[in-house]
């Protein structure tokens, strides 16, 4: 049988040229994984012969900045000539262009204030959240979502993540896009998955437990995930997918777990710093090159403290902000 679903009809679609009937078709194709990757495909070909028009707010804030700057008579362009204002407008458009340009620039300032609402879990605690088009979010300490005030565009659903959070995803009746926006270039685009996104200073992470991913990075590369796999990448742009064995390492904290598995300290301070913003210091040598295994509940830094000292015979010094971990002298 003949596919239904042709390339033409999907540029119909990202163009809004279809009937119910058409988009019905489409949602029913897209049921499987294999045509969830063409379409992908297929809609990166159309965004690619179909631009979309983005203002240049630097290149205007700039323009305004040398009219101030400029010369004494200010002038309009338009597409067929140049002319020059009347004497009294010299007067009033410097006084406009002040106004404008400090107009400007506050609403550029202001911008994701005023066109984003921020979604928070503070140190310690794990908040759980629904988006306006029933996508579940879990966030992990010390994580923060930038979601649209005003709902979500016609084209797309697009958050922006700083920290770590769960994503459950839901599936449009109009298959729009989820995207999430990772910082330096990385983002994720899904259509109704659940998948475990990491975005912080040191590294990226997506682990993928359901449905198709599509990873945009940078330099304009794109890597396909399926169920079950791991992405991970340093700040020097180098990547690895894998399929761990033990995948729960990268959900426990949704239940105030740590998981450790063979964990050097080093790592363990920086899960501490990342969980309950607290500046842990290994002391000497010998703790650093100890590690630890198991899977403990700490809902605060002492219930982790007081595991480590049990565990490892530690001394626990507090110096003003820094928490300092001594090896015991026997």
């Amino acid at each position: 049988m003949e596919n239904p679903v042709t390339k033409r009809l999907l540029f119909d679609f990202f163009s809004d040229k279809t009937t119910v009937i058409q988009r019905t078709l489409i949602e029913e194709w897209l049921s499987t994984a294999e045509n969830q990757e063409l379409y992908y495909k297929y809609l990166d070909e159309w965004e690619s012969e179909n631009p979309v028009f983005r203002p240049d707010l630097d290149n205007a804030l700039h323009a305004y900045q040398s009219q101030l700057d400029g010369a004494n008579v200010f002038s309009v362009e338009t597409e067929s000539d140049t002319r020059q204002l009347p004497v009294w407008s010299l007067r009033i458009w410097p006084r406009f262009v002040v106004a404008a340009s400090v107009l400007i620039a506050a609403c550029w300032f202001f911008q994701k204030d005023l066109m984003y609402e921020t979604l928070q879990s503070p140190a310690g605690k794990t908040s759980k959240y629904m988006l306006s088009d029933g996508t579940q979010v879990i966030l992990n300490a010390n994580s923060t979502l930038r979601v649209s005030r005003f709902g979500f565009a016609e084209a797309s659903r697009e958050v922006e993540l700083e920290g770590e959070a769960d994503f459950d995803v839901t599936h449009t009746t109009d298959n729009k896009r989820f995207i999430v926006k990772m910082g330096d270039s990385y983002k994720i685009e899904v259509l109704g998955t659940k998948f475990v996104a990491y975005s912080r200073a040191a590294r990226k992470r997506v682990l993928l437990s359901q449905g198709k991913v599509k990873l945009q990075l940078p330099a304009g590369k794109q890597v396909y995930m399926k169920p079950g796999n791991l992405f991970t990448s340093t700040s020097t742009d180098t990547f690895d997918i894998s399929v761990p064995a033990k995948p729960q390492q990268y959900t426990a904290w949704k239940d105030q777990l740590f998981y450790f598995d063979d964990t050097p300290m080093l790592e363990v301070t920086r899960q501490m710093k990342e969980r309950f913003d607290i500046d842990v210091r290994i002391a000497d040598s010998v703790l650093l090159e100890r590690h630890i295994g198991g899977i403990y509940r700490a809902e605060n830094p002492d219930d982790l403290l007081e595991i480590l000292t049990e565990l490892l015979e530690l001394e626990v010094v507090q110096n003003q902000n820094i928490t300092e971990l001594h090896t015991q002298n026997k």
